[in-house]
């Protein structure tokens, strides 16, 4: 059994002398539920589209579910057996939904029909009605009843909730999350939405000007994470260990956030002889934020 549905090594891509992508290594556990992560421009669309092929890269390997999306008829076997819903997804407009439906399922012969009566019926839609006619959350929700329905071993989600209220976004995650429930099915998806991002994912990475700056298991990397708040007698001095991923000092006060929390850490902070040293969880968010924006 492959232990990753999705593996890059030294990916590249550039827009004229833009590098989008650099040198990403990336690997998706198979059954995972990944979270891609980054700014605006980090390079998350752009990887998307080349894990299924609808960009070529400039270097680097990619393997989708055993096959390289590099060679036009593997990357029609990726796009086979993946499901994939963006942002700005358009389908045939024109169509009533009943229709977009059939059309689709024509492509598939994995389509299960019961899937997608259960899905049209979660999702609260008429079948009658045209899809120039519906809501924005409720195109959305076509898409992803589409993306679902002919039981996908892979499903990419490129920031699909962006436009969506915060209800129609729980339950448009909730249907992912019972669909990779099924052994097997894995998720990779990007999202601004970081805290829904943590309800969900068992696995993140984050994307940086087209580097991965770490990728991990969630908890673990809640585990690691750590932000550290040192008080001295006199000013704070200048404090540095493995891992720090950025630091602030205002008169006595340190504040250190470290990406690999340990004992050997805190003994280095004790080395200054503060009066008080407090460890604190955080939340993705703001693991986030420290990782990508070098901030505290």
């Amino acid at each position: 059994m492959r232990e990753n549905a999705i593996i890059t090594k030294d990916l590249k891509k550039a827009y004229g002398k833009q590098d989008a992508v650099n040198g990403l290594n990336l690997s998706v556990p198979k059954g995972s539920v990944y979270g891609f992560l980054g700014k605006n421009g980090a390079g998350k669309t752009t990887t998307i589209k080349m894990l299924l092929g609808l960009l070529s890269a400039k270097s680097g390997d990619i393997d989708v579910l055993g096959f390289n999306p590099k060679n036009e008829k593997e990357a029609v076997e990726i796009r086979k057996r993946t499901g994939y819903v963006s942002e700005n997804q358009k389908m045939y407009d024109n169509m009533k939904i009943k229709e977009i439906i059939s059309f689709t399922k024509s492509f598939y012969k994995t389509w299960d029909d019961k899937a997608a009566a259960e899905l049209l019926k979660r999702f609260n839609l008429d079948e009658k009605k045209k899809l120039s006619e519906l809501s924005r959350g409720m195109y959305a929700q076509v898409a992803l009843l589409l993306a679902l329905a002919f039981k996908p071993e892979l499903l990419v989600l490129d920031e699909p909730t962006g436009s969506l209220d915060a209800i129609v976004r729980r339950d448009f995650l909730e249907s992912v999350v019972g669909m990779i429930q099924e052994e097997g099915r894995t998720v990779f998806f990007s999202s601004h939405q970081i805290n829904e991002v943590e309800r969900v994912a068992d696995w993140v990475g984050i994307i940086d000007r087209g580097k991965l700056l770490i990728s991990a298991p969630i908890d673990d990397l809640k585990t690691k994470t750590k932000r550290i708040r040192a008080v001295y007698k006199d000013n704070a001095p200048d404090v540095s260990f493995d891992g720090m991923l950025c630091k602030k000092t205002e008169g006595r006060e340190l504040l250190a956030i470290a990406g690999d929390f340990n004992d050997t850490v805190l003994s280095g902070i004790k080395k200054g002889k503060p009066e008080n040293v407090e460890v604190y969880d955080m939340n993705l968010e703001e693991i986030f934020v420290a990782y990508a924006g070098g901030k505290i």
